[in-house]
């Protein structure tokens, strides 16, 4: 599998230096809210859009990764909470009161 993640990379690198020779000839000035980039090659300008787009493409999905795992920690927590929780009531002697709630057990239950 590994070959063919490396063999889709390396056609990927070629076709993508194809279209930037081929695209290396005109020239333009990028113009976005008032600034002005220098005139630069298309197929730098072209490339930088590209790496621009995967950078908040990356910031989006890190934020969004590091939500999720924030998440995922606080269920498990309660999880865990509500497990143990859950292991002392078993665990309780079916007399007397209920732990740390005070509520006294109905006698009527017992017959």
């Amino acid at each position: 599998m590994w070959i063919l993640r490396w063999l889709f990379a390396i056609v990927i690198i070629f076709f993508l230096v194809g279209f930037l020779s081929q695209n290396s000839e005109q020239i333009v000035a990028v113009r976005l809210l008032g600034w002005a980039s220098p005139e630069l090659p298309l197929s730098y300008a072209l490339f930088l859009a590209g790496v621009f787009g995967y950078l908040v493409c990356l910031l989006v999905a890190l934020t969004n990764q590091i939500r999720l795992r924030s998440q995922l920690a606080a269920a498990r927590r309660k999880n865990r909470e509500m497990q143990i929780e859950l292991d002392r009531l078993r665990n309780f002697a079916l007399e007397g009161d209920l732990p740390e709630t005070g509520i006294a057990r109905d006698p009527e239950d017992e017959t």
